[in-house]
């Protein structure tokens, strides 16, 4: 069936993001219902996202592995490294150079070629950043655990690129017969890993220089996103890594101007939601599940799952160890480290290429290792979301990287309600109003009829115009019905808080009364704006914990 690309787009990102409600019923991320609806809708079986549409959203996947690579920049503050960096760099040195080490022996002990379990280890050793990072953020996780998976992710690739630079020559040598020199091997990874950088601190600056410029906060998406882009394409151009140079971006700006570059990174991250949704639909239609039952594929893809989760985990153990690092990490991060995409099967095929040009056997080679990458992928895709929510809500990082605004949306009016105020009966006399008020600190008063309904509001201001105005003698005749000033809004005890926020900003009114039904006004409490900022401010530094 061929459908055309609007309704495929619009049933990929609403099956995807219904999918992702019903999955989180069960505690499983939501990344993996993303990657279902693509593997139900591609290659493995309706085949809807044909192999040549997806090819045609090449460019929309680029951008949104820029658009995770900026975003992983975004969480690395420098003060990460002064404070952390001695274990992060012990970790990545350990987990990719023990999990090349690792892999590279069980696949030579299975095959009994050396070049090709080197190719393995090389490809191992990758991290795929996207399905972790997804994770972090479904759940917003904070703590020592998150910092060091974002900084880890972002930066095992760049010795990944050296490992397969390496791995890619001493192929070429033993299957040649050719000598290459060591340099030689590292000098293309070095030159992508330098220009990379090089795009990526360009980017930074010019978006920073735009920000001088530009104060329209109504701009700031489409110069952020524009200028991303803009590295996006020339990386890809370039053919060099458009994550490392997007990360780059992200990790200058967020340094070099923390508070003025919060207002792109919010605004890059509401408009990425539907684009990851498509992202991760897109990753699923391109696995092919045939490809593990293959003839001469699945144990070798066995032994490369088995011996790569091994490495990664025992790497980021050993790590943990020698570089001194928080409990959390040194028994959890192993475990965030599975998910495999982009990076990895951009070499496989790079491999292949390689490969290809040097005979029958090698081309049989090149072939054999996308099959495996491909097909294990597809694995790792489904296992890896799962432990790394398995991981923060075992580190107790989960539902920690929290600000005011996600406090507001997770609480109603009546959990913020303050019960404990000055009630007056509507039937009090003047002279016993004015005795409340002398031993209340409140600023306004309730009256409420023999019901306990709300009539109105006295506030200090109406009571001194009354005493002004009255005689003496009258003090007996007039009551708090008498004064009271009706409320101009009310709010029920249900709504939630975000809505009385609303109309405090709206209104720049200071309090409202709530109340249980709007028709009755049977009276609940009030809630006063200054009291309810303060609330929701210690809640996030509660919530947040230590990091």
């Amino acid at each position: 069936m061929d459908l055309e690309i609007l309704l495929l787009i619009g049933s990929s990102m609403f099956l995807g993001t219904l999918f992702s409600k019903i999955f989180s019923r069960f505690n499983i991320p939501q990344v993996i219902s993303y990657v279902f609806i693509g593997l139900i809708m591609g290659n493995s079986f309706l085949q809807l996202w044909s192999a040549e549409k997806i090819e045609a959203f090449t460019p929309f996947v680029n951008l949104a592995l820029g658009i995770i690579g900026f975003m992983i920049g975004a969480e690395l503050k420098m003060e990460i490294f002064k404070n952390r960096g001695r274990s992060i760099y012990s970790i990545l040195f350990c987990e990719v150079f023990v999990t090349f080490a690792v892999v590279s022996f069980f696949i030579i002990l299975i095959t009994k070629k050396v070049y090709l379990g080197v190719l393995f280890g090389a490809l191992a050793s990758a991290t795929a950043p996207a399905a972790t990072v997804d994770v972090l953020w479904e759940n917003k996780a904070r703590g020592p655990l998150t910092t060091t998976i974002l900084a880890i992710v972002a930066l095992d690739d760049v010795l990944a690129l050296l490992l397969y630079g390496f791995a890619s020559v001493f192929a070429k040598t033993m299957i040649t017969q050719e000598h290459v020199s060591f340099l030689h091997a590292l000098e293309m990874p070095l030159i992508e890993i330098g220009s990379s950088i090089g795009l990526g601190v360009a980017g930074a600056y010019l978006l920073y220089w735009v920000m001088q410029i530009i104060k329209d906060r109504e701009r700031i998406l489409p110069f952020s996103l524009g200028i991303l882009c803009l590295i996006v394409g020339l990386a890809t151009q370039w053919k060099i890594d458009l994550i490392l140079s997007s990360m780059i971006m992200g990790f200058i700006l967020t340094n070099l101007s923390p508070s003025e570059s919060k207002g792109v990174f919010e605004a890059i991250k509401r408009f990425s939601t539907p684009i990851y949704v498509l992202f991760f639909v897109l990753v699923g239609a391109r696995l092919d599940v045939r490809l593990m039952f293959a003839s001469g594929i699945s144990v070798i893809a066995f032994v490369y799952v088995l011996s790569r989760s091994f490495g990664k985990m025992s790497g980021s153990i050993l790590g943990g160890f020698i570089g001194g690092a928080h409990e959390s990490v040194t028994k959890y991060l192993g475990l965030c480290l599975f998910s495999q995409a982009g990076v990895a099967i951009g070499m496989a095929i790079s491999i292949h290429q390689n490969l290809s040009h040097m005979g029958a056997e090698a081309s049989q080679i090149g072939l054999l290792i996308i099959n495996v990458i491909v097909g294990t992928t597809f694995i790792v895709q489904l296992i890896g979301p799962i432990c790394v929510r398995f991981a923060i809500f075992k580190a107790k990082e989960a539902g920690r990287d929290v600000n005011e605004d996600d406090v507001i949306d997770s609480l109603k009016v009546s959990d913020v309600l303050d019960e404990d105020i000055p009630l007056i009966k509507e039937s009090v006399h003047l002279d016993e109003m004015v005795d409340l008020v002398k031993k209340s600190e409140s600023a306004e008063f309730c009256v409420l009829n023999e019901k306990g309904s709300l009539l109105g509001i006295i506030s200090i201001g109406d009571l001194r115009e009354v005493l002004r105005e009255q005689e003496l003698e009258l003090d007996t005749l007039i009551l708090a019905k008498d004064i009271a000033v009706p409320p101009s809004r009310v709010i029920l005890g249900q709504k939630m808080l975000r809505s009385a926020i609303e109309i405090f900003q709206r209104t720049g009114i200071e309090y409202l009364p709530v109340v249980k039904d709007e028709e009755t006004k049977e009276f609940v409490g009030m809630v006063h704006y200054k009291v309810i900022m303060e609330k929701v401010q210690k809640e996030v530094i509660t919530r947040r914990g230590t990091s």
